[in-house]
């Protein structure tokens, strides 16, 4: 059961990552495809085309919140304890609180939960990124001289938040979008989780852990089990059960965001670090996953 739902992620994934090392292939131009045109037809055609329970979308972002505030908190205690310069400091802060949930949390839903464990992913990464365009943006920016209009302009070049509100919005005013527009975007749907498993793939081709493994394996090792033992304790607290504690769980124990290796990059803040994060969780993920998949079906 679990190699059925493991494998087939990690073998598109791997996939790209051999093509991108063979070829030497630049993942941006597919990337900005799948962040502005592919993934926003994906959140828009799961939530207006399928059904959900209206309470769950609180419950999620009740969750992200929660979640992510408390990994956010306890990277900048962790990291100041370790005494890391301030672009480590941030750097790790970024790796430990947030996640993959996008192009590799995804693909791993539909496989093992279907379409309805799909749409509560899709309302945990639009929330995600909203926490991440925002308070994400700001850990990278910080004390970097930066301006308010950097946040607010961040938060309003992601196309994911709009694509998840005006799909809500036509759902509560019944309004039926006409055949001829709802297929393009399906299509459009379809294609995103195979892509963003390639991108993945060629992201991490480029990948060098190199003289920095030393500090990122043991960082690694803290993003592969600190945030399932919290997801699973708050959804406890919390008293989420079913298949949306299992969703929840799940996304919230994906590898290091490739995001925040972009954010990174952008802003300075020791990329490479990220970078090495990021594949280390990614091949880490294929084991903490696995048990808490046998765990929770």
């Amino acid at each position: 059961m679990l190699i059925n739902i493991l494998l087939p992620v990690f073998l598109v994934a791997g996939s790209g990552y051999g093509i991108g090392r063979l070829l030497r292939l630049d993942s941006q131009p597919l990337t900005k495809i799948v962040f502005y045109l592919l993934t926003p037809a994906l959140i828009f055609h799961s939530i207006y085309a399928r059904r959900f329970v209206g309470g769950e979308v609180g419950t999620v972002i009740l969750f992200v919140i929660i979640l992510h505030l408390t990994l956010i908190t306890l990277g900048m205690i962790g990291t100041r304890i370790m005494r890391l310069d301030e672009d480590l400091r941030i750097a790790t802060t970024l790796s430990l609180s947030f996640n993959n949930v996008g192009n590799y949390g995804l693909p791993l839903l539909l496989f093992a939960f279907g379409e309805p464990g799909l749409v509560l992913g899709i309302i945990y990464m639009v929330s995600q990124i909203t926490i991440q365009a925002t308070l994400g943006v700001g850990l990278a920016v910080w004390s970097k001289g930066r301006s308010l209009l950097t946040f607010i302009t961040a938060l309003l070049s992601v196309p994911w938040v709009y694509a998840f509100i005006i799909a809500l919005l036509l759902r509560t005013t019944a309004v039926i979008i006409p055949a001829w527009l709802i297929r393009p975007i399906e299509l459009l749907a379809q294609a995103a989780i195979p892509i963003q498993l390639l991108v993945l793939g060629v992201e991490l081709s480029w990948v060098k852990i190199g003289s920095l493994f030393r500090l990122a394996v043991p960082i690694a090792l803290t993003k592969v089990i600190i945030p399932p033992l919290l997801a699973w304790g708050l959804t406890a607290a919390l008293g989420i059960e079913g298949l949306l504690r299992a969703v929840l769980i799940i996304q919230a124990s994906t590898p290091t965001a490739v995001n925040i290796l972009i954010l990174t990059l952008r802003y300075n803040r020791r990329a490479d670090l990220v970078a090495a994060i990021v594949l280390l969780t990614t091949v880490g993920s294929l084991i903490t996953i696995g048990i808490l998949l046998s765990l929770l079906l």
